[in-house]
């Protein structure tokens, strides 16, 4: 990014591909950091996009500059569900017709494959359905109240640190042709770390039960359907 002054990425060639604010995120962070950040048809004329897409070069309508910057990549974003990026012809093995090396980071509501892949999601259902609402909600008072969600698009910032973060642990492997799917809702999952890592490490689990996070914030558990 233009007057950074951090060059720790110098050279490293990003292209970040449609509106997403994930992959702008992801884009922002690379850049930030000294990467070379093209975005490929930016179409969202937002504040917060125009902030995250600053000091970024823009290609827009001139196919032989986008498939120039393709061509030279190290890593690609691209975000958006399965029938949208291959309606876009931005899935992997259109990219791949440009560039067979660069490292594919593809982000997505709930990843590019499996039920759930083409469901419509929101900040606010992302926010839901990952488990992190448990975090920061209370208990549920008045279900004719709109449900509390975070200030911002937190589900998008989210989703982009893990892109980034999982795209250059790619490229730094330096295996070539590498295709990340990243799933936001997950990557928002990932944020109840504790639980996470005491299932996935000891094999034990809470029961269902208040509890405190330590930080202040009220845990609950919310109504369900199942009791």
């Amino acid at each position: 990014m233009e007057g950074s002054g951090m060059r720790l990425l110098g050279g490293f060639r990003v292209v970040q591909i449609g509106d997403g604010l994930a992959a702008a995120v992801c884009g922002r962070l690379l850049a930030d950091v000294g990467a070379n950040v093209s975005c490929l048809d930016p179409d969202n004329p937002t504040s917060l996009a125009e902030y995250l897409n600053h000091g970024k070069t823009v290609v827009s309508g001139e196919p032989a500059a986008a498939r120039g910057v393709l061509a030279a990549a190290d890593l690609i974003l691209c975000e958006g569900q399965p029938e949208d990026i291959r309606r876009r012809q931005s899935d992997g093995r259109s990219l791949r017709r440009f560039n067979p090396r660069a490292v594919l980071v593809f982000i997505s509501p709930f990843g590019q494959t499996g039920p759930q892949a083409d469901d419509p999601a929101a900040d606010l259902t992302l926010f839901f359905s990952s488990g992190i609402a448990r975090l920061l909600t209370g208990q549920v008072d008045d279900l004719s109240e709109p449900p509390i969600r975070p200030v911002g698009e937190q589900s998008a910032f989210i989703g982009g640190v893990a892109a980034a973060c999982a795209g250059m642990h790619a490229a730094l492997a330096a295996e070539p042709g590498a295709v990340l799917d990243v799933s936001i809702q997950e990557a928002l999952g990932t944020m109840a770390i504790s639980e996470l890592a005491r299932a996935g490490l000891a094999g034990k689990i809470w029961s269902r039960r208040r509890l405190a996070d330590g930080n202040g914030a009220t845990v609950t558990i919310l109504p369900a359907c199942d009791g």
